[in-house]
């Protein structure tokens, strides 16, 4: 539409000016020839203002950017030219997907200005498409230039808010598994020595022996929580992603655990950080290296139970407890809450 509505625009200027100049040479008046030059000094004067070129003003981000699958973010521009123009540029066009802005007689002057992205998709992103686009003063002619954001996006899972439904079930495991609470089962009783705790001193006993006697106490070693996404390609995949992320950001806040992920495209399935759920990719074939976990509560979250999974359960149940949970699975545990909320 665009194409076509500037082809009617040439076409329209370059039919008038012919048609004056054939008048002039048929009618050979003296007003003709005034209006044709008049024409032509516009014209000559609309060319100079096509001169500035596009290639020195630069598009960057003013910072990086961290967002989320399916959320609108706002993207601070900057738009600068290297050396201010001798000649204005009458209308500069700045196009980002379907949005556009507009700079009237632009002449290289830093601004700032803001476009809205939506991305669909979760990943890394860089060399996101600019449009420039500059325009003589009658609209007729216009130069184009594409640049690329050089800067690095991140977009991680979707979160999902419903998650918070799921937490009583993760906390009510680490309640039951984990060790360290205080035990007040003696195991024995022995002579004080010096650098024993006085609290642990047993007076009544002790006055009867005639004699400081130090109470033993039992101890328990602490079991830790580990949450493990186990990331095999599968259609659900990155419906389970965002809800290990979700619940990821949530158990955070709360208590101490492990996250674990377990994909391709990683640096190591322990440094699971922003960069980890931007970056990582379903796998086909189960990674040689998977981590060895041992003296844990592990939580695994997965699309759904393969033989893959399977195999790598059977590896890790001796010193260790688990539990599975498959996408379907969470998704009808947060639907029975809703219920019977």
């Amino acid at each position: 539409m665009r194409r076509t509505r500037l082809i009617g625009k040439f076409c329209l200027f370059f039919a008038t000016y012919f048609l004056l100049l054939s008048y002039c040479i048929v009618f050979n008046n003296e007003a003709g020839w005034s209006l044709f030059f008049f024409l032509t000094l516009l014209l000559l004067a609309d060319l100079l203002f096509t001169l500035p070129s596009l290639n020195k003003i630069q598009v960057t981000l003013e910072e990086s950017i961290q967002t989320q699958r399916n959320q609108e973010t706002p993207l601070p521009l900057q738009v600068f030219n290297y050396r201010p123009t001798l000649l204005p540029i009458p209308k500069l066009t700045l196009r980002f997907q379907e949005q556009e802005q507009t700079l009237t007689f632009y002449r290289g002057e830093s601004f700032r200005l803001e476009v809205l992205w939506l991305p669909t998709a979760r990943g890394v992103y860089s060399g996101l498409p600019v449009t420039l686009t500059s325009h003589d003063l009658w609209g007729i002619f216009k130069k184009k230039r594409i640049l690329q954001l050089q800067q690095e996006l991140l977009v991680l899972p979707e979160n999902k808010p419903e998650v918070i439904s799921l937490l009583t079930l993760f906390e009510k495991q680490v309640r039951k598994y984990t060790y360290g609470e205080p035990n007040f089962t003696i195991r024995n009783y022995r002579n004080y020595q010096q650098g024993d705790s006085l609290k642990h001193i047993d007076w009544k006993l002790s006055s009867k022996q005639q004699e400081l006697i130090y109470r033993e106490h039992e101890t328990e070693q602490q079991q830790e929580l580990t949450l493990l996404f186990w990331g095999e390609s599968h259609a659900l995949f990155e419906e389970t992603l965002a809800l290990f992320f979700s619940l990821h950001n949530l158990l955070y806040k709360k208590i101490t655990f492990q996250p674990v992920l377990i994909g391709e495209k990683l640096a190591s399935p322990y440094q699971v950080q922003a960069g980890a759920f931007a970056a990582i990719q379903p796998f086909t074939a189960t990674p040689q290296q998977l981590p060895k976990i041992s003296g844990h509560h592990v939580i695994i979250l997965a699309p759904v139970i393969s033989s893959a999974l399977e195999a790598y359960r059977e590896t890790m149940v001796r010193g260790n407890t688990l539990q599975i949970y498959t996408y379907q699975d969470l998704i009808q545990r947060m639907a029975r809450k809703e219920v019977s909320g």
